[in-house]
């Protein structure tokens, strides 16, 4: 149920953006994250919603506490279920025109935020993206080795406003990739409602399925090139686990692969473009069966082999799925058991 945050004495109408936090056994780095927010310039006006998912280390009582110190914060406790379905509660309340997706263990730069803060209330482009900057729990920053995750590369300012789709073709000529996730831009709340854009319950890598369908469909982008959001990377989290065993991320991903197969066939009229943009899905899907060892955890006939041949453009790809049949054929691979 919410929390103790009152917006009543705030203009509804006039909230220009929405803060989501899901929240569950964050109580280490809550502090640093709401403390970076509320430093922005123009915070005040901005409505945070914290989501207890079930937290039983102390942060429901903490978000509580912020919740009763300041008038645009609320809580909304619930049982844990997740991220996905943290955030769709969220959006049950935001009052804002646009919402912005924050994880509870990452910051933004204040002074870079309040300039968001600013855009919010007067644009109306259905998404506004912007970059990110890994780090670590000491502050210091990571190497850019994993650029794409983090930064739209292809993108310029001097875009302008462009399609989704757009976007993504830019992304993919430049380097063959793109960025999926929730943390890296605003989101029109009218056309995220309008769309039905809500998160699959109890899908992990959740970001990338939303991130992807939510981008392709949308008319209208604006790409801001600045570092606005760090991410936090960490022991423990669902994507750096301290304790490995992948068949949940396995069975998510059996799910969420095909269907966005499906999807980019439905939204993507332009063909060079849909096959871009499978092929690009593709070597991320073949990625992560040898990283996360799909036939040593008894998952190999799973994956549509035929399927993904037929859609990969490159040679790397090729090879594995081709290894990939070896395996499943062979059975080289024993089911794992890590009950």
């Amino acid at each position: 149920m919410a929390g103790n945050g009152d917006l009543t004495d705030m203009n509804k109408d006039g909230i220009s953006l929405s803060v989501i936090i899901p929240v569950y056994n964050a109580g280490k780095y809550l502090d640093k994250c709401i403390g970076s927010l509320l430093k922005a310039d123009g915070i005040n006006g901005v409505q945070i919603i914290l989501v207890d998912d079930g937290s039983d280390d102390g942060s429901g009582d903490a978000a509580d506490g912020y919740a009763a110190k300041h008038r645009n914060i609320s809580v909304i406790h619930k049982a844990n279920e997740g991220p996905s379905e943290a955030r769709n509660a969220g959006m049950g309340k935001a009052l804002g025109r646009y919402i912005f997706f924050c994880d509870a263990d990452d910051e933004v730069v204040p002074e870079l935020f309040s300039n968001i803060i600013s855009m919010a209330e007067s644009s109306s482009e259905d998404i506004i993206l912007w970059d990110a900057e890994p780090f670590d729990d000491e502050g210091s920053v990571f190497p850019q080795k994993r650029r794409d995750y983090f930064i739209h590369r292809g993108l310029k300012e001097s875009d302008g406003v462009i399609s989704g789709c757009g976007v993504m073709e830019k992304m993919l000529d430049d380097c063959g990739d793109f960025p999926a996730t929730v943390w890296l831009g605003i989101h029109r709340t009218g056309y995220l409602k309008d769309n039905g854009l809500l998160f699959e319950k109890g899908l992990l890598h959740e970001d990338e399925l939303w991130a992807v369908k939510t981008l392709l469909s949308a008319k209208t982008v604006r790409y801001v090139p600045q570092k606005i959001y760090r991410y936090r990377i960490h022991k423990g989290s669902i994507t750096n686990p301290e304790v490995i065993d992948w068949r949940k991320n396995i069975e998510s991903m059996l799910r969420l692969y095909p269907e966005l197969f499906g999807f980019c066939d439905e939204r993507i009229g332009d063909i060079s473009l849909r096959k871009k943009v499978k092929a690009a899905l593709a070597h991320r899907y073949i990625h992560m069966i040898f990283e996360y060892d799909f036939t040593g955890y008894g998952y190999g006939g799973k994956i549509d082999r035929k399927q993904l041949w037929d859609i990969s453009d490159r040679l790397i790809d090729k090879c594995r799925l081709m290894l990939l049949a070896l395996k499943v054929r062979t059975g080289s691979s024993r089911a794992k058991d890590v009950s």
